[in-house]
């Protein structure tokens, strides 16, 4: 056994509910391995931050958003796709993650049961 201090000084509180304007700061590539014979499914999981809020404590919040780049739940891939660039993205066309470096979006922010940060949807910023 090891005995350790944590320290939890810079721990926020969580994110709560609602809609956030957000900006693409990063993303890795995965893949969930598939269970019960499935293949399994690549996925971006894309590095989002809060900015523009009204209270300094809503900017600068780092959100993680899972979209499957394959498969029946690609369409979250193409929602963002179309809500960070306000285009549709064509079948077949190669994608790059830097592409959306840097673009800007709006965010519905939920709360799982387990209390993990899910992201119900997304939307163009007019």
């Amino acid at each position: 056994m090891a005995f350790i201090k944590p320290d939890l000084s810079e721990v926020q509180a969580p994110i709560t509910p609602g809609e956030y304007k957000v900006r693409v700061v990063g993303s890795e590539v995965g893949e969930w391995t598939g269970k019960d014979g499935k293949p399994n499914t690549p996925y971006i999981n894309w590095i989002l931050e809060t900015i523009g809020g009204e209270k300094p404590a809503d900017n600068g919040r780092k959100i993680w958003h899972r979209t499957p780049v394959a498969g029946k739940g690609a369409f979250k891939f193409a929602n963002f796709y179309k809500a960070t660039t306000g285009q549709t993205y064509e079948r077949g066309q190669g994608f790059d993650t830097e592409m959306l470096m840097g673009r800007e979006l709006a965010v519905i922010v939920d709360i799982t049961a387990e209390g993990y940060t899910e992201i119900k949807g997304e939307k163009a910023i007019n």
